[in-house]
């Protein structure tokens, strides 16, 4: 208590605003708290009310079904008389994530199928079926001027690759020559206008790449030096689930198979489709899903797991409907609505706010469940993965801290686990808001988990 009271003297904390709360799970008693009823922002710390909901009202093994299936007649001679429909289940691990870092491994296994059934023509089209939620693709709480970042990806009934693209930049090595650019998915979906140059002066490496809102044009300017090794980023796309059918339909033709109509997403003329001749399905589980979301701190997960909540607990895909199935678990842990505020799944809107307390109380109240195990194996550890990777390294601190990281500007948030020799678990939340210094702000995060771990064990 007293070492991190001396920490908390610090300069850098000076008209920052702070809350924190540790917690003994085992004797169910707090061991120090700061303003811990107080609001704050939270950043992803949000995540952990996302997984919470997810384990407690779908449970790890909820499975996530994609299914690829034709609708109409096949001829003998290998034509569809009618369309290929992929039907979405709000899933978000369609991506090279788990095929060795191969984006296009679930559509080619897909294109695999059609032609392992004798399919060598389709008459008609490619249908991308992403009616399981809404078409808000994102929330309209976020950043107007990072939406085509790729932690602003939109969330989507049918969604690839993380609904971005990949971009890499190549410097060429004649200075006032543009850069090469390399694009995965390799795909027309996408126009890319480059006005990126190369130069010789090291201190003018400068870009940026910016998708056109409600088009996918992507433009890159700037300038990139010559000597840079080549850099990779992420834009989000528009339209997802006519993304991953022209991909598909792009992959279909290349193994030869030919689609005489186009790619497209469903709209209220397509018929129920009732008689569809099942052909492939790729299948996710929330526990894999979980596990991405937070030791990534993935965005784009977090959105597509609190749609997944309203449409299976409220029967709609919407963010509304999950942030309702959110408020129900907050009153089983005992707050109150007018005790918090919600507004994504992810933490990036600012107007997300939960105090230390509400954090610590979720933190317990999931080292007691059934699946607790989902939580704590998903998050960030000390000194070896997600965003604890390069905090708190030394021997005595690594492995030690098993915490959710969260980060949006002025807003700076740690809150997990720390297993004490005794046999405690305890659970501890430090929200700091309106700093100057992130660097600093880390540090005294890190500062009071090593006084934590010292006093513990």
């Amino acid at each position: 208590d007293s070492r991190i009271q001396i920490l908390l003297k610090n300069p850098s904390l000076k008209n920052v605003s702070y809350g924190i709360s540790v917690v003994s799970i085992k004797k169910n008693t707090p061991l120090f708290s700061y303003r811990d009823n107080d609001l704050f922002c939270i950043a992803s710390n949000m995540k952990l009310l996302t997984t919470a909901a997810a384990i407690e009202y779908l449970g790890p093994d909820f499975e996530y079904r994609t299914s690829v299936d034709a609708h109409g007649v096949i001829t003998a001679s290998g034509e569809l008389k009618g369309d290929i429909i992929i039907r979405g289940s709000g899933d978000p691990n369609l991506s090279g994530r788990f095929y060795n870092g191969n984006i296009t491994s679930v559509p080619e296994s897909w294109a695999n199928a059609i032609r392992s059934k004798g399919i060598r023509k389709v008459t008609g089209d490619i249908i991308a079926d992403d009616s399981v939620f809404d078409r808000i693709y994102t929330n309209p709480n976020w950043p107007e001027n990072q939406l085509s970042a790729w932690y602003c990806a939109p969330s989507c009934g049918l969604s690839f690759n993380d609904n971005c693209v990949d971009i890499t930049l190549i410097s060429d090595k004649k200075p006032g020559n543009v850069v090469t650019v390399l694009v995965e998915p390799s795909t027309s979906y996408f126009t890319i206008v480059n006005k990126c140059v190369s130069t010789s002066q090291k201190k003018e490496h400068a870009y940026s790449i910016y998708r056109k809102p409600g088009t996918n044009q992507i433009f890159i300017k700037g300038k990139f030096w010559i000597n840079a090794s080549p850099e990779k980023t992420w834009v989000n796309v528009h339209n997802p689930a006519l993304y991953l059918a022209t991909v598909f339909k792009e992959i279909l033709e290349k193994k030869g198979t030919i689609v005489q109509g186009c790619a497209r997403v469903i709209d209220e003329t397509d018929s129920s489709n009732s008689d569809l001749e099942k052909i492939t399905a790729t299948v996710s589980t929330m526990k894999q899903t979980i596990l991405v979301m937070n030791k990534n701190s993935q965005n784009f997960y977090a959105e597509q797991i609190l749609k997944t909540l309203g449409l299976q607990i409220k029967g709609r895909g919407s963010s509304n409907a999950g942030i309702e199935v959110l408020h129900a678990f907050m009153k089983k842990l005992g707050f109150a609505p007018d005790e918090y505020q919600i507004e994504d799944g992810s933490g990036l809107s600012k107007g997300n706010k939960l105090s230390p307390r509400i954090i610590t109380t979720l933190l317990a109240h999931m080292n007691e469940h059934p699946y607790r195990d989902v939580l704590y194996d998903s998050l960030p550890v000390s000194g070896i993965d997600g965003g604890l990777r390069h905090r708190m390294i030394s021997s005595r601190y690594k492995n030690k801290i098993h915490a959710k990281t969260g980060y949006i500007a002025k807003t700076s948030a740690l809150s997990g686990y720390i297993d004490t020799l005794n046999g405690d678990t305890l659970a501890f939340s430090i929200l700091m808001n309106n700093f100057k210094d992130l660097g600093a702000i880390r540090k005294i995060q890190d500062n009071i988990c090593q006084i934590l771990v010292d006093c513990y064990n």
